[in-house]
């Protein structure tokens, strides 16, 4: 025996049908909500002319080549300031400062220090030295000793022990460089 049962849809079937398409209608407008949300919030903004000249100026003033410090066996050179230096009343300056270790396990007299602007090829431009400050004496000439009535004198580093060192260049001095490069030319 065959019966036949017609097929009727259940009153609860299509009412899920809708639900699923109000739920998928609010999730894609959920979404394309926080998603305008947040491409307006990655914007791009525009420099007038003036802040672009004016940062191009500042960089041109205050950015410089930072020194390179050449490794050596018998000191360690440590560069605690590089920066330009402007004064209303002279020229900018480049300063350099920073401090030596004597890192042998015997005193140092003094450390003189080079520092050498190079172009692109590495040609040296200009060359600055001087000595630590417990040996600066050293620098002075012959003139400068005689007025001060002094010999050119040196406390020597001990093993371990620091000392600082700044140069100071007034930057009309100095030619148009790539690369500074600091070193310790002479140890006693």
């Amino acid at each position: 025996m065959y019966i036949d049962i017609p097929l009727h849809r259940h009153q609860d079937q299509d009412l899920g049908v809708v639900h699923m398409k109000k739920l998928i209608l609010i999730a894609t407008v959920m979404t394309l909500s926080t998603a305008g949300a947040a491409f307006a919030g990655a914007h791009v903004e525009l420099k007038d002319p003036a802040q672009i000249s004016q940062e191009a100026d500042m960089h041109r003033r205050y950015d410089h080549p930072r020194t390179q410090v050449v490794k050596n066996e018998l000191v360690k050179i440590d560069i605690t300031k590089d920066a330009i230096m402007h004064s209303c009343c002279m020229p900018p300056n480049l300063v350099v400062a920073g401090k030596v270790t004597n890192v042998t396990s015997r005193p140092i007299d003094f450390i003189h220090l080079n520092f050498a602007f190079e172009d692109k090829n590495g040609k040296i431009l200009h060359a600055e030295g001087l000595y630590n400050h417990k040996a600066e004496s050293l620098n002075d000439d012959p003139s400068v000793q005689k007025i001060l009535n002094e010999k050119p004198h040196f406390d020597p580093l001990k093993p371990g022990e620091s000392d600082s060192f700044a140069f100071s260049i007034p930057c009309p001095d100095l030619p148009e460089f790539s690369k500074v490069e600091l070193y310790a030319s002479d140890t006693r």
